[in-house]
């Protein structure tokens, strides 16, 4: 289990650190993953887990995925595995759903080669290697100077993902996953020209819920994917910025033409009571093909 902060530090952050930052109009808090809040007796654990693993099941299915053995099975290797995880972090990346999420995934799919775009603190990293031990990933962000996993057998790079040369890898053994808070439609035309064809993507928001989300990685799967919308620019506001995703957008038509499929899974909230996870798998037409 993660260890707890000292005693006398706790108690310095509830009496005088908090109160001093709540009139400065900050919250204090301590770097607790949620995963570190757990159900311990075996009813309502085995009642979060058979439910997650419930959800998850017709995710694969509407994916046309086919999970790596029992999904039960996964789930409760993946409860036990996440305590042991070496990175600390409240907010931002990805919680218990969405590792969770990303470990069955990777399961499944099989990659021997990992592509990854955006590390934060190397969570998603560690969750990866975990779900297979053998592959080959390749971490690429611009600051790598948070990370509190580091992998000893990938390779960091602090390039775009798109600059590398990528001739050495067989794209049909090999996945991508992106959460870089880059447009996700430029993801997919950037990966689709590299000979991939299996992607996941991070928040992937439709457009009356991209303001609640970190990045304005727009246009997102859902933009793309989405039924037809009105001729009205998408408009949203987020930390005093104004942000607009424009109707008529080829990019928007580009990368339509090269996603053959796409699922965004449930969010696994009602089912763990953790903060929602926002996974999309997209499957891409092989180069050449199209819709």
């Amino acid at each position: 289990m993660q260890p707890r902060p000292p005693v006398m530090l706790e108690r310095l952050r509830r009496k005088v650190l908090s109160p001093l930052f709540d009139r400065l109009g900050y919250d204090l808090v301590p770097a607790a993953p949620d995963w570190s809040h757990r159900p311990t007796s075996p009813r309502e654990v085995a009642t979060l887990l058979e439910s997650a693993a419930a959800i998850l099941d017709r995710d694969f299915a509407a994916s046309g995925l086919t999970p790596d053995g029992d999904l039960l099975d996964s789930v409760r290797q993946f409860w036990a595995l996440i305590p042991t995880a070496p990175v600390r972090q409240r907010r931002g990346g990805s919680g218990f759903n969405g590792a969770l999420q990303l470990y069955v995934l990777m399961r499944a799919l099989k990659p021997d080669f990992v592509i990854e775009s955006g590390v934060f603190r190397g969570l998603t990293t560690w969750v990866i290697r975990m779900a297979r031990p053998s592959a080959k990933i390749f971490c690429h962000d611009p600051d790598l100077s948070g990370l509190q996993y580091r992998d000893p057998q990938a390779r960091y790079s602090t390039a775009d993902w798109s600059e590398a040369d990528w001739s050495g890898l067989d794209p049909a053994r090999t996945v991508a996953f992106f959460d870089d808070h880059v447009a996700q439609g430029r993801r997919v035309v950037e990966a689709h020209a590299r000979g991939l064809t299996r992607l996941l993507f991070d928040d992937d928001a439709a457009g009356h819920r991209i303001h609640a989300h970190g990045g304005p990685a727009h246009p997102t799967i859902a933009m793309i994917t989405g039924p037809e919308h009105s001729p009205e620019p998408i408009r949203w506001t987020r930390n005093g910025r104004h942000f607009e995703q424009p109707a008529d957008d080829a990019l928007v038509r580009q990368a339509g033409g090269l996603i053959a499929r796409a699922h965004a899974f449930d969010d696994l909230h009602r089912a763990t009571g953790y903060s929602p996870a926002r996974l999309t798998y997209v499957a891409l037409h092989p180069a050449g093909g199209g819709s």
